[in-house]
């Protein structure tokens, strides 16, 4: 490789590596759970880059998701609208192509 080359880390592919995961496309909340985490590789999951670039907002980022989702779901149940399919776009971040269609219901249990 020539002094100056641009290296991308191609992180899209590293979340969904099936020797980095099981079931890699499925969506399973337990991958997160203490444990797992604990004994999973620290460069498999890379939602804030890694090594000396990491973002720096990271941890502010990570307690405002969960204290925001903390908020929302206790009182509510969310769905996607029915025929509903999104599609993924893969730019700096991975996000919805066309937004993400929900429903927001409150919860009666």
């Amino acid at each position: 490789m020539r002094k100056g080359t641009d290296v991308y880390v191609p992180v899209y592919a590293i979340h969904r590596h099936e020797r980095l995961w099981r079931d890699p496309n499925a969506f399973d909340p337990e991958r997160f759970a203490p444990e797992q985490v604990a004994a999973r590789n620290r460069y498999a999951y890379l939602p804030f880059g890694a090594g000396p670039r990491v973002c720096i907002g990271s941890s502010f980022a990570t307690m405002e998701a969960v204290a925001v989702l903390a908020s929302l779901i206790g009182g509510y149940r969310l769905s996607l609208q029915a025929g509903y399919e999104p599609r993924m776009a893969v730019r700096v971040t991975l996000r919805p192509a066309r937004g993400l269609m929900m429903e927001l219901r409150r919860r009666t249990d």
